[in-house]
């Protein structure tokens, strides 16, 4: 029988492994394919552990099944035990029975014999929460090239968990960070769905009357309150400071005129009960909030976003402590140009109000020029510069799309051919591609002609693809990725680390350099955990020989920090150089004598 105990450890495990490493599912799946093909054991797993049960991710056979997939055991009885009671967090041994360590253990006793080698899995602690691990029914003479091939794919699997971990939780409240929340809410796969946004009142008296420490417990405690208010399917995120958004799951949108009202309560009893324990005297909290409904129209998800948090807004400025709802009903809102911009954007290209912007890639340490990013800039007559957010995704809507992604790569290749003759060396220039560009048919061939019309070297073209894109279609996505390489092309991924599941396809997808996402850049001064992700990450993709790009480095204490990394990153934003139309670039540049590119 398995006590309730038990029962508990192994749900624990299961909700880790499920939920919180998720995204490492495809990585290590990866891992174990490699593995396999250069150890010839029978089995080989990845397994997440506590103090009560040891839970098997995944796991590869090959003649006989050892270890089943999904499988959960008492953690006291299996051999995992053995690499997490290690200091070194490693174990190998060739026979079961001619061990002292093995040879009266249950699975020996079961197998009779056999061969085991396990190196731990840490997470940002240090502690040991899994393994990475070889087994089989025969004796096996493990190598040392074996062992040190195991232990570079565990600390791969450490390092994925630490940054996956930096990616999608909120360091001081361990609930969901902004990040991930956004990600979530934009997903097409979480709808219909009860939307809060709800934001602490009179926050900042709390912190000015009992200090900053007692303020964080505060937000810990509401945190931990709104993980476990019972509601169908939710989670929590912390978007800042003190504003949390809370997301539930319904079955049918008729379900939020039903419920809306009943989870809004809870959510806000669970809040106002009196906080103890951390001051001298009990806190009361009250909150005001928004609260929509999520449908499955993503051409109104973002307005339906927006409608909370105008609610929320809305009800802090009318005296605070309420909760206020969104008319489902009410026809969703558009961008207030956006009928200007679609008439204006038709004739755009054939008037000439396109052009590009170039913006130096620089060497963090040396401060030397590696590329130019082609950035595209609308100059209208009478609406001046108009922002890429704003008429990129209408453009994307309209039949002249593809016309603006062919002007922007002919043109940057144009200008990268003057950039080489003034600066006489060798330059490589960089264009986004949109989710439409990477996704179209004629991609491939479109990219050829230009090139191979032009006489321009494939390999100094860098195509940049957002992270969302990769992750909407993968395998297409790692079939495609694979072509345009093997023609040459050299590869970015953009705003990396921005999604939930940022790290599985590192290992898959042949590119060259990953972005940042330019929200760590942001907190980089005030925060040591980003600090600490930009590390990890920059371990990660060294390993796998990727280039990071730290991307809108935009102050000089920003550019110090990422400096005193001590690591060989790159750098691009205002504080390095500021985006100029290639005209200025080559003046400037030239007078700078910044030319080692």
């Amino acid at each position: 029988m398995i006590d309730d105990r038990t029962r508990k450890g192994e749900d624990a495990v299961k909700n880790n492994a499920h939920i919180r490493y998720e995204a490492l599912h495809p990585l290590v799946e990866e891992i174990l394919e490699k593995l396999s093909e250069r150890i010839g054991v029978n089995t080989l797993f990845f397994a997440l552990n506590d103090s009560y049960s040891n839970f098997v991710v995944k796991a590869i056979n090959q003649e006989r099944q050892l270890i089943e997939e999904g499988s959960t055991h008492v953690f006291q009885h299996v051999l995992c035990k053995l690499v997490v009671d290690e200091t070194d967090g490693k174990v190998s041994i060739s026979e079961l029975l001619n061990d002292p360590l093995t040879v009266n253990h249950p699975v020996t006793k079961a197998l009779g014999n056999g061969s085991f080698m396990g190196v731990a899995i840490k997470n940002a602690e240090n502690e040991k929460i899994g393994t990475l691990c070889a087994f089989d029914d025969q004796p096996f003479d493990f190598k040392e090239q074996d062992i040190a091939l195991v232990e570079r794919y565990a600390d791969i699997i450490s390092k994925s968990i630490n940054v996956e971990t930096y990616v999608i939780k909120d360091a001081l409240t361990d609930v969901y960070n902004e990040r991930y929340m956004n990600r979530l809410i934009s997903s097409v796969t979480i709808h219909p769905a009860f939307l809060m946004v709800l934001n602490l009142d009179r926050f900042h008296a709390i912190n000015a009357t009992h200090g900053y420490r007692v303020g964080n417990e505060v937000l810990r405690e509401i945190a931990s309150r709104l993980k476990y208010v019972p509601l169908p399917n939710h989670v929590v995120g912390r978007m800042d400071g003190n504003e949390f958004v809370v997301l539930a799951a319904l079955e049918q949108e008729q379900e939020f005129e039903q419920h809306a009202i009943d989870y809004a309560r809870m959510i806000t009893e669970a809040i106002e009960k009196p906080i103890v324990g951390v001051a001298d005297e009990p806190i009361h909290v009250t909150a005001s909030s928004g609260v929509s409904l999520l449908t499955g129209d993503m051409t109104s998800r973002q307005t339906q976003i927006y409608a909370a948090e105008a609610l929320m807004q809305q009800v802090k400025h009318d005296g605070k402590h309420r909760t206020s709802f969104v008319n489902p009903d009410r026809s969703a809102e558009q961008h207030p140009f956006a009928s200007v911009l679609e008439t204006e954007l038709s004739h755009a290209l054939e008037r000439g109000q396109f052009e590009l912007y170039y913006q130096w890639i620089v060497d963090a340490k040396q401060e030397r020029f590696v590329a130019v990013e082609a950035l595209l800039r609308w100059n209208h007559p009478v609406l001046g510069f108009v922002s890429p957010t704003d008429f990129i995704p209408i453009a994307e809507k309209m039949d002249i799309f593809p016309d603006i992604g062919r002007f922007t790569i002919c043109q940057a290749i144009l200008d990268q051919r003057r950039l080489e003759e003034t600066f006489g060396r060798k330059i490589s220039v960089a264009v986004n591609l949109s989710a439409s560009q990477f996704e179209s048919d004629q991609l491939f061939a479109e990219l050829l002609r230009l090139t191979e019309e032009s006489y321009f070297p494939e390999e100094r073209l860098i195509l940049e693809i957002r992270e969302e894109v990769l992750q909407t279609r993968r395998r297409f996505a790692i079939k495609r990725l694979e072509q345009l390489r093997q023609a040459g092309y050299r590869l970015t991924v953009d705003h990396f680390g921005s999604h939930y599941a940022s790290l599985n396809s590192l290992l898959r997808l042949p590119v060259q350099a990953v972005k940042l996402d330019p929200i760590f850049t942001r907190r980089l001064v005030q925060n040591q955990l980003e600090r600490s992700m930009i590390r990890s990450v920059q371990s990660l993709t060294s390993a796998l020989n990727i280039a990071l790009v730290i991307q809108e480095v935009e102050t000089p204490s920003q550019l110090q920090h990422i400096q005193s990394l001590d690591e060989s990153l790159y750098v691009q934003g205002y504080e390095v150089h500021h985006p100029q139309p290639v005209e200025s670039l080559l003046v400037e540049d030239i007078a700078r004598g910044r030319t080692e590119v």
